[in-house]
């Protein structure tokens, strides 16, 4: 009997051990998705009036204002690509802003391998590069789940105007242990997005739905608390992490607007 129970206590040991394995060396599969379009190959982004631009190896979609008033970069989720993402032109539709989507190394089909450190680099080279082309217009950056956390790092290197956050997190570690709570994702996680540790003086603006099953609202309220400056958090009633946008249009169109504009 202890024979079999040691034996079947070994088994489960060596199984959880092989699953701390795989979860360490493929970890970049099941935080990244990019989707298979190449960039530059984007029908719905040319229809809005967006073009593909690139310097160096950093690539983007921008979509310039007849009468710019300010920048808006953007910074989208973990999955698909920047071209997916012409529901934030929408959004912002009639907005006096030039409006920017990076699109990340290892999106887009690029050859590179998505991680922190290259996503991270590449956004800050991004915002620098934009606001030498028109230093009197103010920049703000806008990011959507995973791109807050990129958002957040940059405005933490770089003076801007402020920092719109849809589904914000205080760290991707985080959630990634609420979902896995039984591995010690703390301990195996190599692209962690320590959005706390950005969280500095520049405004902030979040959104969140309070049916978020994905970064449940929690985290957003944590990562509001660190904000040392101006900060606001508006709640989407019923909204989940992936129809936030368009349970609360109108709401988030007025609020950011006004968040723009304020003196």
């Amino acid at each position: 009997m202890i024979k079999t129970v040691i034996m079947t206590l070994g088994s489960a040991a060596a199984l959880y051990a092989l699953v701390l394995a795989a979860f360490y060396l493929f970890q970049e599969k099941m935080i990244f998705f990019p989707g298979p379009a190449r960039f530059g190959h984007c029908p719905d982004m040319e229809r809005r009036g967006a073009k593909a631009e690139s310097f160096g190896d950093i690539r983007y979609y921008i979509q310039k204002s007849p009468s710019p008033e300010q920048w808006i970069i953007i910074f989208h989720g973990n999955a698909g690509n920047a071209c997916d993402r012409t529901y934030f032109l929408d959004l912002l539709e009639g907005f006096p802003a030039n409006q920017v989507v990076f699109e990340y190394p290892g999106f887009g089909r690029d050859g590179k391998k998505p991680g922190e450190a290259v996503i991270l680099e590449g956004a800050l080279a991004l915002v620098r590069h934009i606001q030498t082309l028109d230093p009197g217009l103010p920049v703000y950056l806008m990011g959507e789940s995973l791109g807050t956390g990129v958002a957040a790092f940059v405005a933490s290197q770089t003076p801007v105007g402020g920092l719109i956050l849809i589904s914000a997190y205080p760290s991707l570690a985080r959630v990634a242990r609420y979902h896995y709570s039984w591995l010690p994702v703390h301990l195996l996680m190599k692209h962690r997005f320590e959005a706390s540790a950005w969280a500095g003086q520049t405004p902030a603006l979040l959104f969140h739905g309070t049916a978020d099953d994905i970064i449940p609202i929690r985290f957003a309220r944590e990562q509001l608390a660190c904000f040392k400056g101006e900060k606001s958090l508006v709640e989407i009633p019923g909204a989940g992490h992936n129809d936030i946008t368009d349970a609360g249009t109108g709401l988030i169109r007025e609020k950011i607007r006004s968040f723009m504009t304020q003196p």
